[in-house]
């Protein structure tokens, strides 16, 4: 670190000559002194961030687009290229139109590639298979919430934060239970379970214990006994209830680098797992608080964690529905560009050339 003690008698030296006045020097000196002052202001500014996943994901973007913008000014206007090259245009497009027709020819009779959502979970993945319909090959819309379009719907409420009732796995394995959250202190049959302090249920009993889920935060999902089967919940909005405090989408959905396989339903499934957690990622970084609550339709975004469990978000439009409503239209593009790529990298996979046997 640079000694302020050090400038002052060099910049007494080179403003020895100088005839530029007190105010001048002094504002010299002033700048001088505050150097020993940059420590604590930085401190300051990095004080709240924290080095998560979503930390390094905003870092790399921003890297990125940076980049894509540095190519986009040093590349040269249309009035700066080589008028030669405007010669090669014919030729260019005929060997486009011939690479096109061979490249026809080549696949033509070849069967198509499979369709992501054909087959279900990887080994040790939940038994809630990803589906698609026979018609289209697109996933099937399959709700995972219990009580769907239920005016009361199995729920449980911790201090304000509500968890709603999976139908699957059922039950949750044991190896997944975490440590002790809370006891259920209030059980209610009552259409409102509003409060934002102490646990209340309508499905669990009382002394039922709320436990916390293996691997996942406490905000994203708990479990408990009911009926005497240890049952999986997902944080949701309930009532107009949904973020505590500042909290944001991460941390009601904080999932990240956890996610095995992405399931939008109508559309398609991403199994790339480095793709899948990018799209998590981009939620994190991207979505915005929309409303408390989105209501029930037929399209959902189902996600395999890697540890065989399964959390959905309702879909509509560009908003995904969980604890709360949150708009992220760059999600939904972003998963069809990656579908799109996924689709590639599998074709080219089938077009590689079987090994030849073992002499």
């Amino acid at each position: 670190m640079i000694d302020a003690e050090m400038l002052r008698p060099t910049a007494d030296e080179m403003l020895s000559g100088l005839t530029a006045g007190d105010a001048m020097r002094n504002r010299l000196r002033f700048q001088a002194e505050a150097v020993d002052k940059l420590p604590e202001i930085a401190a300051e500014m990095l004080g709240g961030l924290r080095a998560t996943p979503a930390l390094r994901h905003r870092i790399l973007l921003a890297a990125a687009r940076k980049q894509e913008a540095l190519v986009v000014s040093i590349r040269p206007t249309p009035s700066q290229r080589r008028p030669a090259l405007l010669r090669y245009l014919p030729a260019a497009s005929m060997a486009l139109v011939l690479t096109v027709m061979i490249g026809l020819g080549l696949n033509y009779g070849r069967q198509p590639s499979p369709v992501p959502g054909t087959a279900g979970i990887n080994s040790g993945m939940s038994t809630y298979q990803a589906g698609q319909t026979a018609a289209t090959g697109t996933p099937e819309y399959r709700p995972l919430f219990a009580g769907t379009n239920a005016a009361n719907p199995p729920l449980i409420c911790v201090n304000g934060r509500y968890y709603r009732m999976l139908t699957t796995p059922a039950p949750l394995p044991d190896t997944l239970r975490g440590t002790t959250m809370a006891q259920v202190q209030t059980f209610t049959d009552e259409p409102s379970l509003a409060g934002s302090v102490g646990v209340v249920s309508n499905v669990a009993q009382v002394g039922a214990t709320v436990y916390a889920v293996d691997g996942l935060s406490q905000k994203t999902a708990c479990a408990a006994e009911v009926d005497g089967v240890l049952r999986l919940f997902q944080r949701v909005g309930y009532a107009s209830e949904t973020i505590v405090g500042n909290e944001m989408f991460e941390d009601t959905l904080d999932v990240g680098g956890q996610v095995a396989m992405l399931e939008l339903s109508g559309v398609g499934v991403i199994r790339n797992e480095a793709y899948a957690n990018e799209l998590i990622y981009m939620l994190s970084e991207f979505a915005v608080y929309h409303s408390s609550e989105i209501a029930e339709g037929d399209t959902a975004l189902t996600i395999y964690l890697k540890n065989g469990l399964s959390l959905q978000l309702l879909v509509q439009d560009d908003v995904l529905g969980g604890c709360g409503a949150w708009a992220c239209p760059e999600f939904f593009d972003y998963f069809d560009e990656l579908l799109l790529k996924q689709e590639s990298e599998a074709a080219k996979t089938s077009e590689l050339p079987e090994e030849m046997p073992a002499a």
